[in-house]
């Protein structure tokens, strides 16, 4: 009788313990199987590929245009192109000189290592980290009078600092963002499919820009249009650039350690300030004194700061005042220039004799074409 009841007892155990088993293991193939059918869905939009790999799709396919999902992700991205072209001219920046093609430097190789450096110190990190088995002849350093504001330091020493080697963080993350994108825009992905073009990464693909294979970047037209209709005016740097009441000296230690690098490698250094657009200059300018004004813009222009940077070994090119003949084709939005601007930028630079004792070959004239 006890015997019996034992038996009856010990059945939904064993059903409890089946179906437990039954679900677990249908949890663990859903588990794995949900991965696998993601990471398959998101590979022909170069969503599942690593940086290392989308790297090396580029080199294969020059006419691609790459974007990695994550601003982060940039110069890990970038680093991985370096290494595969070697060249002669690099220009490293935040987004500022993103569209510094590498024709306007041909017959030498240049390569645009613009969105990977927001700070003074992540710039010096990028200098080191591109420059410690290769050495460039030539480095370009986007030197903007903001860099050196601590309230800038504050806004992007965390949010812009760079990712490096960590594929399969970037991987994982990469499929996620694919799977939110493409079900708010199905279609997008879908007309992707039937005609692929040139984008490569699933915010290429959506917002129709990125990272040609010279590094320089595509804005798309849609972009362009937007910019240029509601942010081509000094509002947008009022709101943009940070107020300071001088040059952070803490903040230019980082550019003194990048000098020290450069010497110990034998990069020569140039640091440029680019335009920004006539309205902003006169904001800058009438605003630029007082606690709450914009000091650091005052005192980046001073001789002081010129002197400075001679000293570490950076002749500097302050073109913040540099006057556009025709902004509304110069510029994206107020401080980003379009390949127009650009193209005029190069020819001022070619005017000075330190910058052109560098590229004797540069014909000005393929400039003038590409930038009027």
């Amino acid at each position: 009788m006890i015997s019996s009841c034992r038996q009856k007892s010990s059945r939904p155990t064993n059903l409890t313990r089946r179906y437990v088993t039954t679900v677990l293991a249908t949890s663990a193939l859903a588990g794995y199987l949900l991965p696998v059918g993601l990471f398959q869905l998101a590979r022909p939009f170069g969503a599942a590929a690593r940086l290392e790999d989308l790297a090396g799709s580029q080199r294969d396919n020059p006419d691609q245009i790459v974007l990695p999902f994550d601003l982060r992700y940039n110069a890990a991205y970038k680093l991985a192109r370096l290494e595969q072209e070697h060249p002669e001219i690099v220009w490293l920046s935040s987004s500022r000189a993103g569209t510094f093609r590498a024709s306007l430097f041909a017959p030498y190789r240049f390569y645009n290592l613009s969105f990977t450096a927001w700070t003074t110190s992540q710039l010096a990190d990028l200098f080191d980290r591109a420059t410690q088995r290769l050495r460039p002849r030539v480095a370009i350093l986007s030197l903007d009078h903001f860099l050196f504001a601590d309230r800038w330091e504050e806004w992007f020493a965390t949010t812009r600092r760079m990712h490096y080697d960590h594929s399969f963080k970037y991987l994982s993350a990469s499929l996620l963002d694919f799977a939110r994108t493409a079900t708010r825009h199905p279609d997008t992905f879908r007309d992707y499919l039937r005609a692929p073009s040139a984008f490569v990464g699933t915010q290429s693909i959506a917002h129709q820009e990125g990272f040609r294979s010279d590094g320089s970047y595509v804005y798309s037209a849609g972009h362009v249009s937007d910019a240029r209709s509601r942010f081509m005016n000094a509002e947008t740097l009022a709101q943009t650039l940070p107020r300071a009441p001088g040059l952070s000296s803490r903040l230019k230690q980082p550019i003194a350690r990048l000098a020290e690098l450069a010497r110990s490698r034998g990069i020569t250094l140039f640091g440029v300030q680019l335009p920004f657009i006539r309205a902003g200059v006169e904001l800058l300018d009438r605003e630029q004194d007082g606690p709450v004004g914009f000091g650091a813009w005052r005192e980046f222009a001073s001789d002081e700061t010129r002197s400075w940077l001679r000293g570490l070994g950076i002749p500097l090119f302050d073109l913040a005042r540099l006057p556009m003949a025709d902004e509304s084709s110069s510029f994206v939005d107020a401080y980003h220039l379009a390949e127009a601007g650009a193209a005029r930028v190069m020819l001022h630079l070619l005017s000075a004799p330190d910058f052109r004792a560098q590229f004797p070959s540069i014909d000005p004239a393929g400039i003038y074409l590409a930038g009027h």
